[in-house]
């Protein structure tokens, strides 16, 4: 899990500066927009997995200890994250884990979702829902989604099926990159591959207006999958000992 820095106000170089002089890896940065320029919210999380959020007075708070990498809502205003057990340690298997979503402005936590290994948090891009991955919750690894006030919990992919079903639609790896296009309900992923040392599956879902899997499907294999404006995806191939790189349509 990559530690990652998230701007919740405006103030962005200032913001960014004190957190990094905490010790603090950071690697990405959103910056929504604020009536508030002089305001600076920043949550962070350190290299340890601690998630920490700054406030307007430059004051650090401790959030959670150990937490799965944060993720921004839209507005901003957000951070769901997956809150692990407190002896956890990078590498581990998952065993529990519960989302929350922390109101960057006021710095409280409400828990999302509990008593699984609920992980790796997106949100959906109108900012109500967010998708997760567990597979103790069904027996087999699929994504589930739930309101940001956790309620309307549901499962999305894979119901009723088996890992073993033409109809399994895998799951993204853990720690990779899950991005929207812009401008329609669709995820373009990569999967974990079943050898070590070959390219995972990039892959493509397509959601209904209420979030509901309407289409999926492989583009073939490959690695780091991200859209163009073109509303195209770009992805990497090896072949034949060297990386190319593929440009595909999605429907």
């Amino acid at each position: 899990m990559a530690s990652s820095l998230l701007l919740a106000a405006c103030g962005g170089a200032e913001a960014y500066a004190d957190a990094e002089s905490a010790g603090v890896a950071a690697q990405s940065l959103v910056e929504p927009s604020s009536e508030s320029a002089d305001r600076r919210i920043i949550v962070y999380q350190t290299t340890s997995l601690q998630l920490m959020r700054m406030d307007n007075q430059g004051t650090s708070h401790l959030v959670a200890q150990r937490t799965g990498a944060p993720e921004v809502s839209p507005d901003g205003d957000r951070v769901v994250y997956a809150k692990l057990p407190d002896g956890y340690r990078e590498g581990d298997v998952v065993q529990r884990s519960e989302l929350y979503v922390l109101n960057a402005n006021s710095g409280k936590s409400d828990r999302v979702t509990e008593g699984f290994d609920d992980s790796a948090p997106v949100w959906t891009p109108d900012g109500r829902t967010v998708l997760f991955q567990s597979m103790q919750r069904s027996g087999v690894p699929s994504l589930w989604r739930v309101k940001a006030n956790g309620k309307d919990l549901k499962q999305v992919t894979n119901v009723g099926t088996t890992q073993f079903s033409s109809a399994y639609i895998p799951t993204p790896a853990l720690g990779g990159t899950l991005e929207w296009d812009a401008d329609r309900r669709i995820i373009v992923y990569t999967t974990t591959s079943l050898r070590q040392g070959e390219d995972g599956e990039v892959r493509v879902i397509s959601f209904d207006k209420d979030y509901d899997v309407a289409s999926a499907y492989s583009l073939g294999t490959g690695f780091g999958p991200v859209w163009t404006e073109r509303g195209t995806v770009v992805y990497s191939r090896n072949e034949g000992g060297r990386v190319v790189s593929v440009e595909v349509r999605v429907k």
